[in-house]
């Protein structure tokens, strides 16, 4: 199924009121390409601010997304984790701020955690994997950056990952588009009805 966006827009943060709707969430790395990643999947170049210095998400931001027959959603950008050169303070409040939205979270329908391709899962995201097993939200691994990789490294690197996960990640790339089509298809099992 092609997926149509009419209108993507920023909506706010979790301290907001937000009319209630649908969410899948991103959550990653600081410089594993989260903005780049729902940009791609918007067909959009700048609506979530990208920067060459990572750490700079500090809120949970809510981005409303209108589909063309389709239900409308909240694509949600988590504030990135596990960058060394971020106060261990500001990650300790970034850990609190993820752990408040996870909590009774009814909306969530979808935890999207990414992975550099060329790297192993690290404490961090095999943290995140447990907290959406723990919410009973679904989850699903993207591994970022696979126009990085060769057609039979990346083959062996999504195989290493999903050892070493227990689940199996989607190769994308916000560059070359890769997998875009495959992660709204998750999303759309997850959100529409039946």
């Amino acid at each position: 199924m092609i997926v149509k966006v009419r209108d993507a827009r920023y909506a706010g943060t979790i301290y907001e009121s937000l009319p209630r709707m649908p969410q899948v969430a991103f959550a990653g790395r600081s410089n594993v390409g989260k903005s780049s990643l729902i940009n791609a999947l918007l067909n959009r170049k700048s609506l979530v601010k990208t920067s060459k210095q990572p750490g700079k998400t500090r809120n949970i931001n809510f981005f409303e997304v209108d589909l063309v027959d389709l239900p409308s959603l909240y694509l949600v950008d988590l504030p990135g984790y596990g960058y060394a050169r971020v106060p261990q303070g500001m990650k300790s409040a970034w850990e609190e701020l993820a752990a408040r939205y996870f909590r009774n979270n009814e909306d969530l329908r979808l935890l999207m955690v990414l992975m550099d391709i060329r790297r192993d899962p690290g404490r961090e995201e095999l943290m995140a994997l447990d907290l959406a097993r723990s919410t009973g939200a679904r989850s699903l691994i993207a591994a970022t950056k696979a126009d990085k990789l060769t057609f039979s490294s990346r083959a062996r690197r999504v195989k290493e990952l999903a050892r070493l996960s227990g689940a199996e990640p989607i190769p994308v790339s916000a560059v070359s588009r890769e997998g875009m089509d495959a992660i709204w298809e998750c999303i759309l099992r997850e959100i529409v009805p039946g």
